[in-house]
């Protein structure tokens, strides 16, 4: 049975290696697909990055190392603070499309105490823009500024995480890049109607399972995943997969915790998520007259994203029926999934184009988010190309690292690690996900942590040294 768990565990992280190389591909191909040759810059001022990061890390491991744990602390998680507060007074950036209609939904919460009943949007990120609407009173700005704890606390688990898989040196660099990421400091503008919440969700769902896995605290630390997989679920859906990549997981890292402590583990995992999600479940139910497990959204992305008028991201197809009532939005429900089926039955060739087209514009390209920004609602102006730029340099220098640690690893045939497995489940899940739904730079997001961690938890091979012993985790 052991020979067998190995086996899956680097058939898994193979597919997850050449993954990388599949996105460093997407990357180059991106800004040739577009027509925009000036698109190579900022992949070029990557790269340099990525050298520069190569030949002088040790300098910041030096300047890093002496700061004591409270002061390093301090460092990560108020230093993008202030960044991002600057950056919300200075554009003042109005919500727009999802964002926006999100945050009405809290205003209205706030204001009467209920919950649209359509149920379109997952309800998290509702709840709490409206408990800081009730103290402060509703606005874009309150809105946007309510975020920045939570932005707040990803590099603090992300060096919670760094800590268990690599050295002290490594995490605390790794949980500085997390800080100052360019994408992660600039997403805030958007008015995020479920980003930071559900990248939180994931590391500490990570965090947890390393613990398991390690045996620290096994019961709590399931209590805890549990927890943060519910609350995950309730900000997007699609964590409600969490359990089957929980016991994955488990049983493939072959960590201490194993045998029947590990599926009690599971199960213990599984009640504590179940408990999170079902009581809004029950409300849908009653709303709805059948079970809903989150929101009805759903159906409607996934024939807006499967349709003969369809470019593989959003379409307004969907959202021309006139929906008002729950029956209604059942109804339509249905109608979408059946519609999207028969696309994809019916036209197998333009749904595989769709697929490649989803997968270039989620793993391709960080730019697509700025056109949600604006200052003071008006467009942004020369500002756009900068901050464009600027967040293609941070994805292009990350997607160069990703691919330099996975050809590494490929090279050197290297044993998977638990890091580089928890990091591939979310990848892979994210793949197959966006294969089907809309793309977009967004969905690629929430795992840019945990790409950071895998990149930085050890050595950058050295491709010319085949041979020497690298291990994946820890050490200089």
């Amino acid at each position: 049975m052991d020979g067998l768990i190995q086996i899956i565990a680097r058939l898994f992280t193979g597919v997850f290696r050449i993954s990388a190389l599949a996105v460093g591909g997407m990357l180059l191909v991106f800004p040739a697909f577009k027509g925009m040759w000036l698109g190579y810059v900022p992949l070029a001022v990557g790269g340099l990055l990525l050298y520069a990061l190569y030949r002088f890390h040790p300098v910041l491991f030096r300047l890093l190392g002496p700061m004591s744990e409270r002061a390093f602390i301090a460092l990560i998680c108020l230093v993008p603070a202030v960044m991002q507060l600057a950056l919300i007074m200075f554009f003042r950036s109005a919500p727009t499309f999802d964002g926006y209609f999100v945050y009405r939904e809290a205003v209205t919460l706030a204001e009467t105490g209920r919950m649209h009943p359509l149920t379109y949007y997952a309800p998290a990120q509702i709840w709490y823009f409206a408990f800081f609407f009730k103290i402060f009173g509703p606005s874009p700005l309150v809105a946007q500024i309510c975020q920045i704890p939570l932005a707040a606390l990803i590099p603090l688990v992300s060096y919670a995480i760094g800590c268990r898989v690599a050295s002290r040196d490594r995490a605390r660099l790794a949980a500085v890049l997390v800080a100052l990421y360019p994408g992660l400091l600039l997403y805030v503008l958007v008015t995020p109607y479920y980003f930071y919440m559900y990248t939180l969700a994931t590391l500490m769902i990570v965090w947890s399972w390393l613990r398991v896995a390690q045996g620290e605290n096994v019961w709590r630390s399931a209590v805890y995943g549990g927890l943060a997989a519910g609350w995950g679920a309730l900000t997007k859906a699609t964590l409600l997969v969490a359990p089957l990549q929980t016991i994955f997981f488990w049983v493939v890292t072959a960590g201490t915790v194993k045998g029947t402590r590990r599926w009690l583990a599971w199960l213990l995992f599984i009640a504590v998520m179940a408990g999170v999600v079902a009581p809004w479940t029950l409300r849908n139910h009653r709303v709805f007259g059948e079970t809903v497990l989150i929101n009805t959204s759903g159906p409607l992305v996934f024939y807006s994203a499967n349709n003969p008028e369809s470019d593989g991201l959003y379409s307004p197809l969907p959202d021309q029926a006139r929906v008002e009532t729950p029956k209604e939005m059942l109804a339509h429900m249905a109608w979408c999934n059946e519609q999207a089926w028969d696309f994809i039955r019916e036209h197998p060739a333009s749904f595989a184009r769709l697929v490649w087209l989803k997968l270039l514009h989620t793993w391709g390209t960080e730019t697509t988010f700025v056109e949600l920004i604006n200052r003071d609602g008006a467009p942004l102006g020369w500002l756009d190309p900068a901050l464009r730029f600027l967040v293609q340099i941070g994805w292009a220098a990350l997607v160069f690292l990703w691919v330099y640690r996975a050809a590494g690893a490929l090279w050197y045939r290297l044993p998977p690690s638990m890091l580089e497995i928890a990091t591939g489940i979310f990848v892979l899940s994210k793949f197959l996900i966006y294969s089907v739904y809309e793309g977009g730079a967004r969905h690629h997001m929430p795992i840019i942590l945990l790409l950071t961690l895998y990149g930085m938890a050890a050595k950058i091979p050295d491709l010319s040294k085949r041979g020497k012993d690298l291990r994946l985790e820890g050490g200089p």
